[in-house]
């Protein structure tokens, strides 16, 4: 009866906690586009969010169903237990450096000749980076924070563990037309039969012993696989009926009909459609941007979205300034000190580099009615979580603020002054991907043992006064110290002056903005 074969995954659908640290994470680590939030169709009080490409594509789709308070869950047999991304070969030596340089734990190996990189999300997901000769088809990335040359393509493959081959091969074989393609140890693979699509592996580990998987936080939910159109998931419905599975009756998802069954072992397997797509009820370009609900949902958005959490931290208040004349595709970000504003440094960053757009950022911590980026316990003693809180928040903020205004979010500078340079050096210890060229003004180091990651060829500049007494020297030398053993290139200017900015320092800014930019 069988006339057809999966072409490959369709999606993959996981269970997080914290819907804003999901998106931070695929959005900005892993570089990938929020494609589509809306509720899940069965408990609209949580998000489905959805990440891929630009558009979108079946075979790039991984979406989630965030539950803030929800158990965390346990990886084991019955279940998806790992989620591979396809990047091209060449790039796996920048995916190490940028998930280490993020805090992630990763380890290397090669499989079927391929090299992978496995890791797990902030919730537990297991994950894989799998480097491949020749990506699927797909046009470089037009928006994320990773270069497309760099960019995840698309689904490699997903792994199950199973207790059992012979229940799940049947499946997998005999009604839905994937080809044995080797084995490795326990892991078996087999193959799907559009070999320049996207997700067109499906690993099985046989593990008897392993242990139960559990539903929650970090586990996988679903994978769907792909089918064309209406009529082929009718065909698909009646072959797997007549295999003696129970399937249900389509489902209306919006962007997809699905059909959905439990697989040997205890996977559930959905079969989706390839349309009518996620332009349904967005314009292209706006992608994810704004909450989308099915036609049943809209006349109670109103309680539905007072119940979702926000996804993004709030705004920081900022001023915007584009360059002068046809500008240099540069872009200032200036952070004030104690009780500054966003207006502070817009001369300053002006006068730096006037071919330069300026971004001035207002800190949303408040000290005795004064602006700053993060508190403080006393004089010179900060509260080391909240200045990674808040030095995340800001990153975070840049990125959404580089895309809004058209800034090229891979030349960003910062100009901070004392509390903003400390912001600054946060950022460049945390999420060193956000700045590249800094310059930092009366800074001191703000982690007392940051773990040092890959500075190397990222130019800083930093301002000391030698009469500063707000600022121990001490705690601006270990400052250098630190920058230098992450390997910047560090230029480091010592003047007769105390906390403030002289025209010394302004005169020291032109020249080394002038000798980058030359």
């Amino acid at each position: 009866m069988k006339t057809q074969t999966i072409s490959g995954i369709h999606h993959i659908t996981a269970i997080s906690s914290s819907a804003r640290e999901n998106l931070a994470f695929y959005e900005t680590t892993l570089g990938l586009r929020l494609v589509k939030q809306t509720v899940n169709f069965d408990d609209p009080t949580t998000y489905h969010l959805y990440y891929g490409d630009d558009r979108g594509t079946p075979g790039t789709l991984l979406t989630f169903f965030p539950w803030d308070r929800l158990p965390q869950g346990t990886v084991g047999a019955g279940m998806v237990t790992a989620v591979a991304f396809a990047v091209p070969r060449e790039s796996l030596e920048f995916w190490l450096e940028r998930l280490s340089a993020a805090g992630i734990g990763v380890a290397t190996a090669e499989r079927f000749g391929e090299p992978v990189i496995r890791f797990a999300d902030p919730h537990g997901l297991p994950l894989e980076l799998i480097g491949i000769a020749r990506p699927p088809g797909a046009a470089p990335r037009e928006t994320g924070t990773v270069p497309g040359e760099q960019a995840i393509t698309g689904f490699h493959s997903a792994t199950a563990t199973l207790p059992a081959l012979e229940p799940i091969a049947s499946l997998l074989e005999s009604a839905m037309g994937l080809i044995p393609a080797g084995r490795e140890g326990n892991r078996h693979r087999f193959r799907m039969n559009d070999m320049d699509g996207y997700g067109q592996v499906y690993d099985v580990i046989v593990d008897p012993l392993a242990s139960p998987g559990r539903a929650g936080t970090g586990t996988v939910h679903h994978i769907a696989f792909r089918t064309v159109d209406d009529e082929s998931q009718r065909q698909w419905q009646s072959i797997l009926r007549s295999s003696g599975f129970g399937v249900t009756e389509v489902r209306d998802r919006q962007y997809f009909r699905s059909i959905y069954f439990h697989s040997p072992g205890g996977v559930l397997f959905e079969i989706a459609t390839d349309g009518p797509g996620f332009a349904v009820d967005e314009n292209p370009a706006e992608l994810g941007s704004s909450l989308k609900l099915p036609p049943q949902y809209e006349p109670s958005r109103t309680a539905i979205a007072g119940q979702l959490p926000a996804l993004r931290a709030e705004s920081f208040r900022h001023v915007f300034r584009p360059p002068a004349g046809e500008g240099d595709g540069w872009t200032t970000v200036a952070l004030h000190g104690t009780g500054g504003g966003e207006h502070d440094l817009l001369e300053l960053a002006g006068e730096a580099n006037p071919a330069a757009a300026v971004i001035g950022v207002r800190g949303r911590v408040l000290e005795n009615g004064m602006a700053r980026f993060f508190r403080r316990l006393s004089e010179n003693v900060f509260d080391e979580r909240e200045v990674a809180a808040r030095a995340h928040e800001l990153a975070e903020f840049l990125g959404d603020a580089a895309s809004k205004y058209g800034c090229d979010g891979n030349r960003l500078a910062a100009l901070g002054y004392s509390n903003g340079a400390n912001i600054a050096a946060a950022l460049l210890f945390l999420r060193p991907e956000v700045f590249a060229q800094a310059i930092l003004i009366r800074p001191m180091l703000p982690l007392q043992d940051p773990d040092l990651p890959d500075l190397q060829g990222k130019d800083i500049l930093l301002l000391r006064g030698a009469r500063d007494r707000m600022i121990p020297a001490e705690a601006t030398d270990r400052l250098v110290e630190k920058l230098q053993a992450a390997g910047a290139r560090l230029t480091v200017r010592t003047f007769d002056a105390g906390h403030e900015i002289t025209g010394e320092d302004i005169g020291a800014i032109r020249r080394w903005v002038s000798e980058r930019r030359g």
